[in-house]
């Protein structure tokens, strides 16, 4: 069993600290070794009247008032390497830059500067969060205009829901709407591996991590089939060094409002949700790009990313800006028996949704939460760790935003992570005010764009053919 960073790690005494946990470490020690990776940003884009930097800078210092997260400061440590603990400050001020743009590159600017300002991680000592403001200074007077607020968070401590959650409150503090919502502080966190163990009873948790390893190793052991793989680009440098070499891609795929519904009409029709939907579009795509040379052989393997929040007794409440990233058993199906018609496919999303329903019932959502942030850390100290599956994907589910916010009107949310070191895709999408969006993102140049952007094409292409079935 690898190491833990464990609560008396280091004593705190103060109630203005709090030990990160295990896989908070985790995340933390990845960022801070690959300059910022698995980093997360989300992009608000808005339209209406000119934002000034003091307005912003009022709604950032309400989100900090309702925070302890993000009036804290990092600190590391200091009797066990990579194991770290934050340090309420109430007199921190989070970074935010106010960048120029020209109203016609709004939609691609944020991207621009994302890939040259990626590649930072939270100094120790600072606060873990930070903010852009982008909008064309020709705009002051035209309450009409494109803005976008860039909002990056570490990983460590936040995940989806709470980061969009948090994006969702510091909109609302932009438009001066419900004060009370900021005029009292939240408690620190839990941890996803303290509200685990408030979950489980010990001989829970013992018999369902050793019933899991047990499942994991005997899968590798009697599936010898070779995995089916995107083929990586030749590069002039060890893959070793992608943090030095690569940036952060993604492609983007949007259903309208009115595919939307039709999607989830569809999948009530067909007694499948949506994520199960989803992933075996994205199957398909796979089945089309990955290696051939072993077609009759090979197998697709996709890693799940499961929220553990709902599975805590209580559950955990998407407002605690956190992280609570778990997994479930990956799901695999041979390259060749992958389904190319649309009755197929949703059998195969029926398949899906029946594997996701066992690994839940079998307690791998709270497992996996355990066993994840040494896992992570452990693969982290290898140059070259081995891929397990052919990508990974997340549900990012339906997000907490509205279409207005005071004068503004909220146009829609772009995620992007920070993905340098990575040797396979990693997928999320999402639901915003009945917007669907997909994300395929990984490390260019070793997955290149033109690569996520025909995964792109061919899983809306497959989703748009299953929604007319």
């Amino acid at each position: 069993m690898f190491s833990l960073c464990k609560r008396n790690d280091l004593s705190i005494d103060k109630k203005n600290q709090r030990l990160l946990g295990s896989m908070e470490n985790a995340y933390m020690k990845s960022s801070q070794k690959y300059q910022g990776t698995t980093r997360v940003c989300e992009v608000l884009h808005l339209q209406g009247p000119y934002i000034s930097f003091e307005r912003l800078s009022r709604a950032v210092t309400k989100l900090q008032q309702r925070h302890p997260i993000l009036r804290s400061r990092l600190q590391r440590n200091p009797r066990k390497t990579h194991c770290y603990f934050l340090e309420e400050d109430n007199t921190l001020q989070l970074k935010i830059i106010e960048i120029s743009r020209k109203q016609s590159d709004h939609q691609v600017f944020w991207r621009q500067e994302w890939r040259k300002r990626e590649k930072t991680t939270t100094i120790i000592g600072e606060g873990l969060a930070e903010f852009w403001l982008l909008q064309d200074p020709e705009d002051q007077h035209d309450d009409n205009s494109p803005r976008e607020i860039v909002f990056i968070c570490e990983h460590s401590v936040s995940d989806a829901l709470s980061l969009s959650n948090a994006a969702h409150e510091l909109l609302i503090a932009l438009a001066d709407e419900n004060d009370n919502l900021f005029s009292k502080s939240l408690d620190w966190p839990i941890t996803m591996e303290a509200a685990i163990q408030g979950s489980l009873s010990k001989i829970t948790r013992i018999l369902s991590v050793s019933k899991l390893m047990f499942q994991m190793l005997y899968t590798f052991i009697a599936n010898r089939s070779p995995l089916a793989k995107i083929p990586l680009a030749n590069v002039d440098f060890v893959l070793a060094e992608m943090a030095d070499h690569c940036h952060s891609e993604a492609s983007y795929g949007i259903l309208t409002k009115q595919e939307t519904q039709k999607l989830v009409m569809k999948c009530h029709q067909e007694g499948v949700s949506i994520t199960s939907a989803v992933s075996s579009a994205v199957i398909y795509a796979f089945s089309l790009l990955v290696d051939h040379e072993q077609v009759e052989r090979s197998i697709l393997r996709l890693g799940v990313v499961a929220d553990s929040r709902r599975r805590y007794i209580p559950p955990n409440p998407n407002h605690d800006l956190s992280t609570h990233v778990s997994s479930l058993m990956f799901f695999e199906i041979p390259l060749r028996n992958v389904p190319t018609t649309c009755a197929e496919t949703w059998q195969l999303a029926k398949r899906f949704g029946e594997h996701t329903a066992k690994c839940i019932n079998a307690n791998q959502v709270l497992t996996f939460g355990i066993m994840g942030g040494q896992m992570f850390s452990k693969i982290l100290d290898y140059p070259n760790p081995p891929q397990l599956n052919t990508c990974s994907i997340s549900s990012w589910g339906v997000l907490p935003f509205h279409e207005q916010y005071g004068r503004w009107t909220f146009e829609g949310m772009t995620p992007i992570l920070n993905m340098i070191q990575g040797n396979m895709p990693f997928i999320t999408f999402q639901t915003v005010n009945g917007i669907f969006t997909i994300m395929f993102g990984g490390p260019d140049p070793v997955i290149p764009l033109n690569i996520l952007e025909q995964l792109r094409d061919f899983t809306l292409k497959k989703l748009h053919e299953m929604i007319e079935d």
